[in-house]
């Protein structure tokens, strides 16, 4: 199982309302969201959109950033209102563990009988103190997903012995300036598809083309990037490819070096012979009209084409 991080920005979840139509496999896709804005329609819409393939969710309820923040009841309220009310019953209370104050706020729900019985999933960013409590509280059936962020995997997995888990990485390169991309234009991305389930993991995780850390949008860049992973036929590895706008002197003319990195990213696939995907295809539509569509866009699509990169090559 793939288990791509995305926060709960607009773009984010277009991109995954838009991949429904790929269609989307149940048994090898399920997106971790952690949402950010107080108004929860655009999460509720892309929920409903992925039941219709029966697609988990697995929504943050312990959220590090944003409106939500400090929330946890509230997204737990929202979870059981779209079951209630739609039947969107795809919506997994997960759990972010860092600290006691997370360990509490699990505690809290696992011996809430509104909730007993409920299934969650946990995601594992430190080893703390409570961790053999955790483990009391893991019955088989309750946990969708146990996942450990790399760094902790050695240690935790030790102590949930018998208890499936997956992995989480981040191997997504980021650079301060998007310029800065020029000096690694191409770059190792990762395996993990190809070892995960021979390393005893359920699944993996990644932050996509993003990365883990938490941006707020920012001024006009002076160059734009386009990220596009794709396949090693040599290896099996997973690369990167960093598209960079040229003229990159000023944050003028967004639109123009958009087109400018575009002609460099058509030239690739069809001298890479990439196969087309959802996202693939809409960029060749900007590059016929040469339409700017704007830096969410971009965004979206390089969002859109890793998660059916990372589909079209798991078994």
């Amino acid at each position: 199982m793939y288990f791509p991080f995305l926060r709960g920005k607009q773009f984010e979840l277009i991109a995954l309302r838009e991949l429904v139509s790929l269609p989307l496999d149940s048994t090898k896709i399920s997106p971790i969201v952690e949402p950010l804005k107080k108004n929860l329609n655009t999460i509720a819409t892309a929920a409903k959109a992925l039941k219709t393939l029966e697609v988990k969710v697995q929504l943050i309820v312990n959220p590090q950033y944003g409106d939500l923040k400090n929330k946890t009841e509230d997204l737990l309220n929202f979870i059981t209102s779209q079951k209630a009310s739609f039947g969107t019953d795809n919506l997994i209370p997960t759990f972010l563990i860092e600290n006691s104050a997370d360990f509490r706020l699990f505690y809290s729900f696992k011996t809430n009988p509104s909730y007993s019985g409920y299934p969650f999933s946990l995601i594992h960013q430190k080893q703390i103190p409570e961790v053999d409590q955790i483990v009391e509280y893991m019955t088989k059936g309750e946990v969708v997903a146990n996942i450990i962020y790399v760094n902790q995997i050695l240690a935790l997995r030790r102590k949930f012995r018998g208890i499936t888990s997956s992995l989480l990485a981040d191997p997504f390169n980021r650079q301060l300036r998007n310029s800065d991309y020029l000096d690694n234009e191409d770059e190792f991305f990762s395996n993990d598809y190809l070892y995960y389930s021979e390393e005893g993991y359920a699944g993996f995780s990644d932050y996509l083309t993003i990365g883990s850390d938490f941006v707020e949008g920012g001024r006009l860049p002076y160059a734009v990037a386009i990220h596009l992973t794709y396949l090693d036929s040599g290896s099996g590895d997973i690369r990167i490819h960093h598209f960079l706008s040229d003229t990159n002197h000023d944050d003028s003319d967004t639109a123009g070096k958009f087109y400018e990195a575009l002609i460099k990213l058509i030239k690739f696939i069809d001298n890479h012979k990439t196969p087309e995907t959802l996202a693939i295809a809409k960029f060749k539509e900007y590059y016929e009209s040469q339409a700017y569509p704007g830096l969410g866009v971009i965004k979206k699509l390089s969002i859109m084409h890793h998660i059916e990169l990372m589909q079209s090559v798991m078994k």
